[in-house]
Parts: structure tokens; C-alpha cells; sequence
């Protein structure tokens, strides 16, 4: 009897002890080779997810506060680009001077974000219908890791460009002169289908 007890208290310490050095040898070999969303090989897909929450965010808010619109419509006629733009007509550093643009900057530019903002729509030219991209910020080429999200906005003949401090003036669409998107059909109230995209990478 004492035998069996003891060849059993036996087999429990084996067993105890083999498994203390299964877990010891589990756990060198995670700290040797550790994995951790700033590793390499886990940081590209991390940055990626990150910076897809919060540009859909960012179009998200901007949907629900209608700040997209106004944004595309803040546009100088007579000089023919955004107010304040460079030289170029695009803004740098997602420094866009509206409602939308300050959500750009508070939520991306200053969490360490770089951010290109374009507007895309279509532009028929000689019986072709081709996608054209319209920089609105251009914070320069994205890297790998860039991200982007597109919220459609649709515009029509009545609605007015805003002018330098966001006011509406009295200049429509349909009378704009310089207004970069073309007017997809003059025979109705409907102006164009555009997209607002936004793209995204760590800086």
C-alpha cells in the first residue's frame, strides 16, 4: 500500500515537474522571440489598422456634420483655385483653413499623421468619360503603409462657393467660371457626383 503511494506521489512529482519545464521552455522561447505590434514583422499591419480608424472616423464626423460640402465649394472664382492655396493650388501639411480641415488636423495631422486629401470625379472629353483626381492637400507621396477612405458627395447647379472666412457669396455652381469640376449634365439640377478620398500614413 505504501508502495502504490508513493510510485503515485512519484508519478504527480514527474508529472508536476515536467510540466514547470514545459512552461519555462515556453516562456524562453516567447521572450526570445517576442512579438509585439511595434516588432516588424506585426508594425506595418498595426499602423495600417490605426490609421484606417481613424481616417473612416474622421470621414464619418465630417459626414455627420456636413463639413465635406462647404470644403469642396471653398473656392476662390475669380482666381480659379482654393483660398489660400500655393502656388500649386493645394494646401501642405493637412492645413486645410475649414471645418473639415481643422477635424483633418486635430485628428491626424496632430497625432503624427500625414494626409493627402483629393476629390475625384469624372470628366468627359471628346466622347471619353476618364476618373480624374483633383489634389485639395498634398502632404507629399505616402508610404507603404498608407491607408485611404472615400465618402461621396453629390453637388448641384444652386449651391453656392463659399468665400475666404467660409461665408456664402452669391456665386452658384451653375455660374461658376473656374469651378474645377465640370457640370455633369446642364439639362438638370444635378451639378456632379464627386468623392472625397483621404489618405493616410504614419509620419
Amino acid at each position: 500500500m505504501v508502495r502504490l503511494d508513493s510510485r503515485g506521489q512519484a508519478f504527480t512529482l514527474e508529472g508536476f515537474v515536467a510540466a514547470l519545464l514545459l512552461l519555462a521552455t515556453v516562456a524562453f522561447v516567447l521572450n526570445a522571440t517576442a512579438v509585439t505590434p511595434l516588432s516588424s514583422s506585426t508594425s506595418s499591419h498595426h499602423v495600417e489598422s490605426q490609421g484606417e480608424a481613424l481616417v473612416a472616423g474622421v470621414l464619418d464626423s465630417a459626414a455627420a456634420n456636413e463639413s465635406l460640402r462647404p470644403t469642396l465649394l471653398y473656392w476662390n472664382d475669380s482666381t480659379g483655385q482654393y483660398h489660400g492655396a500655393t502656388v500649386a493650388g493645394t494646401y501642405t501639411n493637412c492645413a486645410l483653413p475649414t471645418e473639415f480641415g481643422a477635424l483633418v488636423t486635430r485628428t491626424l495631422y496632430d497625432q503624427g499623421w500625414a494626409c493627402n486629401v483629393n476629390v475625384r470625379y469624372l470628366n468627359s472629353s471628346n466622347g471619353t468619360t476618364v476618373l480624374t483626381v483633383r489634389p485639395v492637400v498634398d502632404s507629399g507621396t505616402p508610404s507603404d503603409n498608407a491607408v485611404r477612405a472615400v465618402r461621396t458627395v453629390t453637388l448641384y447647379d444652386d449651391e453656392v462657393l463659399y468665400n475666404e472666412t467660409s461665408g456664402e457669396t452669391n456665386t452658384t455652381l451653375a455660374s461658376a467660371s473656374t469651378f474645377y469640376v465640370p457640370d455633369a449634365d446642364p439639362s438638370s439640377g444635378l451639378y456632379a457626383v464627386v468623392e472625397v478620398e483621404v489618405v493616410v500614413w504614419r509620419t
